[in-house]
C-alpha cells in the first residue's frame, strides 16, 4: 500500500485524487499500449571563527581551527587545500584524493562529500541538484559548469541519515573556494524531494494545492519514443509495452525562470515478437529480454518545469543516463 498523501489534509488530497482520477478516466495510467496501431532558502550557514592561514602546498594536511554553525551547533572544521582549490571538512572526517585534482572525503558513518573538476560537464550554467540514487540514498549535488575548469560538490547519504547531513553538506559546500571565487556561497534555493504520490492508480504531483498527472505525459513520451524506432527495430518488438514503476529521479533549482525541475523516471518493458530475442543478441546491445519482455536500460524520464504553484511546461527524454545530472540538464530546453 502507498503511504498516506502528505502536505495537504485528507480532505483536500482526497478532492484532488478525485479531481484526476476523473481526468484518467479514458484510461490514462500504467498499463500495455501500443502506439503505432493508435492514432497519429533558509539563509547560507556562514563560516564563524576564522583564522586566516598561508597557503599550503597541495594535498598537505588540512589547517586547524575553523568551525561552522550548523543546525545551531559548532562544527570543528579543518581546511583541506587541493590543487587550486579548498574546502571546509569536519576535523573527524577522512580525505583521499581523486582523479582530475578532486578529494572524496568520509564521515565514517555513511555520510561523504566530493569535490570533482570535469573540463567538459556538458551543462554551461549552474544548478543545484537533489537525487534518488540507485540504493535510495540521496546525492545533493552543487555544480557550476561556467568555467573552463567548473567545479562540482556532491554529498551523499543513505536516506535513513539524509536528514542529519543535508544542511551540513549545504554548509561545507558553500565553503569552496576555486582560486578567489567562491562558486557556491551565494544563497541558493536547495531542492527537496517534491510531495509527489501514487494513489489510485496514479502518480500525482502536489503543488500548493493542485495535483498534476505525470502519467499521461509519461505515456505519451514513451509512445512518441517507439514510434520514432526505424522499421528494423520494430520488427524485433510486437508493439506492447508495459511500465513497471514511475518514481520520483531528481529535483533541480537554479536552471530557469520557474525554479523548480522534477524529473520522473519510468522502468518500462517492450515485449519482443517471435524471434526478436536472438536478433537482439545478434545485436549485443546488452538489452535483457526475461519471459519475453526486454527491459529499457536508462529508462524514460519526465521532466516537469514548475514554481511550485503551477506547472509551465513538461519535457519527454528518453535515452539518458541520470548518473550525470550535469549531462541531463543539458538535454533539458
Amino acid at each position: 500500500m502507498w503511504e498516506k498523501l502528505k502536505g495537504l489534509s485528507g480532505g483536500a488530497k482526497a478532492g484532488i485524487i478525485g479531481g484526476v482520477v476523473l481526468l484518467a478516466a479514458a484510461g490514462v495510467g500504467l498499463g500495455i499500449w501500443q502506439p503505432w496501431n493508435q492514432p497519429e532558502e533558509e539563509a547560507p550557514d556562514e563560516p564563524d571563527n576564522v583564522v586566516q592561514q598561508e597557503p599550503a602546498a597541495p594535498q598537505k594536511q588540512p589547517e586547524q581551527g575553523l568551525s561552522l554553525q550548523v543546525n545551531g551547533k559548532k562544527v570543528a572544521c579543518a581546511l583541506y587545500e587541493g590543487n587550486g582549490w579548498s574546502i571546509y571538512v569536519p576535523e573527524s572526517w577522512t580525505a583521499e584524493g581523486l582523479s582530475n585534482d578532486g578529494a572524496l572525503f568520509s564521515s565514517g558513518d555513511g555520510g561523504q562529500l566530493s569535490v570533482q573538476f570535469e573540463p567538459d560537464g556538458g551543462y554551461t550554467g549552474k544548478f543545484v541538484n537533489l537525487s534518488a540514487g540507485e540504493s535510495g540514498d540521496r546525492l545533493l549535488q552543487f555544480y557550476d559548469g561556467s568555467g573552463k575548469r567548473g567545479p562540482s560538490v556532491i554529498g551523499n547519504a543513505d536516506a535513513g541519515t539524509w536528514g542529519q547531513y543535508e544542511k551540513l553538506m549545504v554548509a561545507l559546500a558553500r565553503t569552496l573556494t576555486v582560486g578567489s571565487e567562491k562558486p557556491f556561497a551565494e544563497s541558493y534555493v536547495i531542492p527537496e524531494e517534491p510531495d509527489w504520490q501514487r494513489t489510485e492508480g496514479l502518480t500525482v504531483l502536489f503543488l500548493d494545492k493542485d495535483g498534476y498527472i505525470i502519467d499521461e505525459e509519461m505515456l505519451n513520451t514513451i509512445e512518441s519514443y517507439m514510434r520514432s524506432w526505424p522499421t528494423e527495430d520494430r520488427e524485433i518488438y510486437t508493439g506492447q509495452y508495459q511500465v513497471n514503476s514511475l518514481e520520483w529521479a531528481g529535483s533541480y533549482t537554479g536552471l530557469t525562470k520557474n525554479e523548480f525541475v522534477d524529473v520522473f523516471r519510468a522502468n518500462v518493458q517492450y515485449q519482443v515478437a517471435e524471434g526478436g530475442e536472438e536478433r537482439l543478441k545478434a545485436q549485443d546491445g546488452g538489452v535483457q529480454v526475461v519471459n519475453g519482455w526486454a527491459s529499457d536500460m536508462n529508462g524514460v524520464f519526465l521532466a516537469v518545469f514548475h514554481d511550485g504553484g503551477s506547472v509551465a511546461k513538461t519535457q519527454g527524454i528518453v535515452t539518458a543516463d541520470v548518473r550525470d545530472w550535469g549531462a541531463f540538464a543539458a538535454l533539458l530546453k
